[in-house]
């Protein structure tokens, strides 16, 4: 996915999530986040079009659900971009939240 194709900004920020995928669970951090998705960064080699489960640790635990979309191998690690999937009322409001505090904490002043 090109940055032509992305309907919203993405703010950088670096939060663990612990994820659950194909049975496996293991640790990523994301790098960056939209109301529509996230970047993410792990050592786990994970498949386009695989599905997430993972929990993000802001104010409070935020459990969501994801498909991968792209993927990029840097060095050792690799670098994932992650669209939402089935977001409820709470979920959508926690990604708001995050979205809003990072974005007052980099560009408010």
């Amino acid at each position: 996915m090109t940055a032509e194709k992305r309907k919203t900004h993405r703010l950088r920020l670096n939060i663990e999530a612990v994820c659950q995928g194909e049975g496996r669970f293991f640790k990523a951090y994301v790098v960056d986040i939209s109301p529509g998705g996230l970047k993410m960064e792990s050592q786990t080699r994970l498949e386009n079009g695989e599905e997430l489960k993972f929990t993000v640790e802001w104010k409070n635990p935020l459990k969501l659900e994801g498909v991968v979309r792209w993927i990029k191998k840097e060095g050792l690690h690799y670098l994932y971009g992650v669209q939402f999937t089935n977001l409820n009322e709470k979920q959508d409001a926690g990604i708001r939240e995050i979205t809003q505090d990072v974005f007052w904490k980099n560009y408010g002043g």
